[in-house]
């Protein structure tokens, strides 16, 4: 049944480096909907001519069949009451793609920012990083495969802390010492905004977290390195508070590999490389208590889990080490597979069920960054699988998704 509530947009074709749809005058415009509205594309203008929008849940409807439900169409696009509606309602995927059915490369992405929590993927976040300091945060949707596409700027270069519930992100960590906290909303494309301050200025840091609480633990504050964990309630914007203490002060360490009560640092460097694995109970304050160690002694790599599973993958200096642990027990880690290429700096983010590693260098200070991103089935065992680029080469940035293990 049609909703009282309709919308249009006007849909022209441009030349931008081939055609594209432009919405309302946009290139390629990002397009949000809400549900209990139906919003119609009108195509009557003659660029439209040979160029069908249609809907997908994947750019150019790849490896997907297209879009159907709640959408009509009527007359032949460049002539008149030529148009494609879509009724939205609580059942429309959070993420779909307006495209050409005849002609590749001339659509955009649509967002449905209410029906996040019933999309069944998971957005995954990379954002900031070096050689030259970084603001920009890419994203991937972690259930297909595909390059990263921008969604915004940080406040601030690099940042390489990134936690996240299933509605928002927080991200610190600067190229400099520095206390401030950034946030973000996973479901609509933009800059993040300032969320508060960190207890201690540092950087180089590892990050956690469930539904509540993002933690921060180590980074390095100029002149050393530091043991201070402290957390924010994504709730309530202000300053970190106290947590606890590293079992000794470090940078570079991992992060995200969590489970919704268990929150678990790997390896980092003391400024040497450590293979040590050290856990929080994330309900409750407190030191971090010894979980056991590494297959390979490294900083800067990435970590992931799903509830019941850790994963590290790189690292220093340019592994391709991938291991793993069951989060609940503590013993040493596993060896699970290798990543497609030995990185140093790489970040990582994860659904329930897969893993995405993305970025990197091929050493500390070198010039030679990588853009690569591989991904790997959690409950397996096996070596990572290509998965896309991100938008630039980079590494020492951070990541984080709305669907990870500690969200479960």
């Amino acid at each position: 049944m049609a909703r009282s509530l309709t919308f249009k947009y006007t849909v022209t074709v441009v030349s931008d480096s081939g055609n594209k749809y432009a919405i309302d005058g946009n290139t390629q415009q990002y397009v949000v909907l809400f549900p209990g509205c139906t919003y119609e594309f009108n195509q009557d203008d003659s660029s439209n001519a040979t160029h069908p929008l249609r809907f997908a849940t994947q750019p150019d409807a790849a490896n997907s069949s297209q879009y159907t439900t709640g959408v009509t169409t009527s007359g032949t696009p460049g002539s008149a009451t030529a148009w494609t509606k879509i009724e939205v309602t609580s059942s429309t995927p959070f993420l779909l793609y307006y495209y050409c059915s005849s002609h590749s490369g001339m659509g955009g992405e649509v967002n449905i920012p209410n029906n996040i929590l019933s999309y069944s993927g998971a957005r995954g976040i990379f954002g900031g990083g070096e050689p030259a300091p970084s603001k920009a945060i890419d994203y991937i949707d972690i259930a297909s495969t595909g390059n990263g596409t921008d969604f915004g700027d940080a406040t601030f270069n690099d940042g390489t802390a990134y936690a996240g519930n299933r509605t928002e992100f927080v991200h610190a960590g600067t190229g400099t010492p520095a206390t401030t906290i950034d946030t973000g909303v996973f479901s609509t494309k933009g800059n993040s905004s300032n969320f508060g301050s960190l207890s201690v200025s540092r950087y180089f840091i590892g990050a956690l977290s469930n539904t509540i609480r993002g933690v921060f633990g180590g980074g390095e504050t100029g002149p050393s390195d530091s043991d201070v964990v402290d957390f924010v309630l994504f709730k309530s914007k202000g300053t970190a508070v106290d947590f606890g203490n590293l079992a000794t002060a470090q940078r570079q360490h991992s992060s995200h590999v969590c489970s919704g009560t268990r929150g678990v640092f790997g390896g980092g460097q003391t400024p040497t490389n450590v293979n040590t694995i050290q856990y929080i109970t994330m309900s409750s304050e407190g030191n971090t208590t010894d979980f056991g160690d590494l297959t390979v002694a490294r900083g800067s790599l990435g970590g992931f889990s799903s509830d019941t599973r850790g994963i590290w993958g790189n690292g220093a200096a340019a592994s391709n080490v991938i291991d793993y642990i069951t989060i609940a027990s503590t013993g040493n880690a596993t060896d699970f597979g290798d990543s497609t290429q030995a990185r140093y700096g790489s970040a990582a983010c994860a659904s329930n069920t897969r893993g995405v590693m993305g970025g990197g260098a091929i050493n500390p200070g070198s010039v030679t960054h990588y853009n690569t991103m591989d991904y790997v089935t959690i409950a397996s065992t096996s070596n990572a699988t290509d998965f896309g680029d991100l938008t630039s080469a980079r590494n020492n940035l951070g990541a984080t998704s709305n669907n990870h293990g500690g969200l479960q």
